[in-house]
């Protein structure tokens, strides 16, 4: 019996050893049409401009791709999905005229276990910053494909198109689902359409989410706000003795508050393990005004200013936690910032607070991360780190709000959110293998005993 059980092992061993090269071969064979995939995607403007957003052409697309694929697709409004206004972790104020998210399903009869690719359709503007290529013009140039969202993320959403496409095009009958969705909404403190994907479907027993990890394993997230924090002064020149408050340097004086809030923070927060020896959560300036911004000349003290700023927290904490810690701060230092004492802003939040999450410690997270990591470091030949994000995500709307954990893994590039966004190919087309490699072992095939018998 044992040479039996041998044997069939060895059999199953090669089975798979002979997939991993064709899918390699795939991969390779077919880097020019996942290059244009890339670069089609960037071209399709999909700008988020809250309340509105311009993700409409871009979901069509991706869509009419998933539907020529072979997919089952759902494209639907938000205002279809039942329960998403009520729901406590919806956020008001925004307008989803002609912003759909569109889910496809893949392979799968049920009888293996499914994986859910989520990806964002929106992007930031492209700013005001010279650009070296035009920010929609997709460029693929010296190893990197430029544009705005080139790396954050519709390049990670290119790379699980074409990893269901490899599958598909080598005829592996995958025994699990698998789904591609792509909502809507995820910058500037949305996550609306994460949610509403949440409570409409598809629920899967794991969710990749491809933000641009640079091939490293996130399996937990920071959160972090945006808040506004306004002052008003008393304007003059005090000709006659009057008692004038300068609004301008009560804002740099908060700002400099803020500073060494950010460093008061860093030295005293106990760290999560994900993050042990890494970045930690930042307090960050993001603009600052002051007096009447029309006018080159000023002939009087400022009596209005305003500023906005970003702050970081660990999973667990709060906006309102973060916000009574500020204020305690500056409470127990009141005489290092003496202008506060009169000029006193009043701070209000300008997006949610993005809460912080962490994949659910079990067996099953265990082993996809195991199984993850594993895959990685066959193809990269090297261990693939594995810690605590360094940026916010909708990630905490799988981990919080559902009961499918999302591991977030994706390409590398840089520039996010800046000019000259770019994605490195060379992690790209890795990324696409691991990917198919991932659902082959998750999923299971039909016919084989790899994982496919568990539901």
């Amino acid at each position: 019996m044992s040479a039996v059980n041998d044997a069939q092992a060895a059999d199953r061993l090669s089975r798979r050893q002979e997939w991993s090269r064709q899918i390699e071969s795939w991969v390779r064979s077919n880097r020019e049409e996942a290059y244009r995939l890339a670069s089609e995607l960037v071209r399709i403007p999909s700008v988020n401009h809250p309340p509105k957003g311009n993700e409409g052409d871009y979901q069509r697309f991706f869509a009419e791709w998933m539907v020529d694929a072979g997919a089952i697709v759902d494209s639907y409004e938000l205002s279809e999905v039942a329960g998403l206004t009520e729901h406590r972790a919806y956020m008001p104020g925004r307008d989803y005229e002609n912003r759909p998210n569109v889910a496809g399903c893949f392979f799968g009869k049920g009888e293996g276990r499914s994986l859910l690719f989520s990806g964002h359709a929106d992007t930031v503007y492209e700013g005001d910053e010279k650009w070296s290529h035009s920010p929609f013009s997709g460029t693929v140039e010296d190893g990197k494909l430029y544009g705005r969202g080139s790396y954050d993320m519709k390049g990670g959403m290119a790379a699980a198109l074409m990893a269901v496409k490899c599958l598909s095009d080598l005829g592996l009958p995958v025994a699990g689902k698998v789904y591609i969705e792509s909502v809507v909404d995820e910058e500037h403190g949305g996550a609306n359409g994460s949610l509403a994907a949440r409570l409409r479907g598809p629920q899967a027993d794991m969710a990749i989410i491809p933000e641009p990890s640079n091939l490293k394993l996130y399996p937990a997230h920071i959160g972090g706000g945006i808040w506004r924090a306004v002052f008003q002064g008393k304007s003059g020149i005090g000709f006659a003795g009057e008692e004038l408050v300068s609004a301008l340097e009560a804002t740099l004086e908060f700002a400099n508050m803020l500073r060494d809030f950010g460093a008061y923070r860093k030295e005293r927060m106990t760290v999560p393990h994900w993050w042990e020896g890494g970045r930690l959560p930042e307090v960050t300036l993001l603009t600052m005004f002051s007096g009447d911004i029309n006018r080159l000349i000023q002939e009087k003290l400022p009596a209005s200013g305003a500023l906005t700023f970003w702050i970081e927290g660990f999973p667990g904490t709060t906006g309102e936690e973060i916000m009574n810690e500020l204020q305690a701060f500056y409470d127990a230092r009141r005489d290092q910032y003496p202008l506060l004492g009169t000029c006193w802003p009043e701070i209000t939040p300008l997006i949610r607070y993005l809460e912080g999450s962490e994949m659910e410690q079990s067996l099953k997270t265990d082993e996809f991360l195991t199984l993850v990591g594993k895959i990685g470091e066959n193809l990269g030949g090297a261990a693939v780190p594995v810690e605590g994000s360094p940026f916010a995500c909708d990630a905490f709307m799988f981990n919080l709000y559902s009961d499918t954990p999302a591991l977030v893994l994706g390409p590398g590039g840089a520039n996010a959110h800046a000019a000259d966004e770019y994605m490195d190919l060379a992690s790209y087309t890795q990324l696409i293998q691991w990917y198919a490699e991932i659902i082959v072992d998750w999923c299971g095939v039909q016919g084989g005993e790899e994982h496919a018998a568990e539901g």
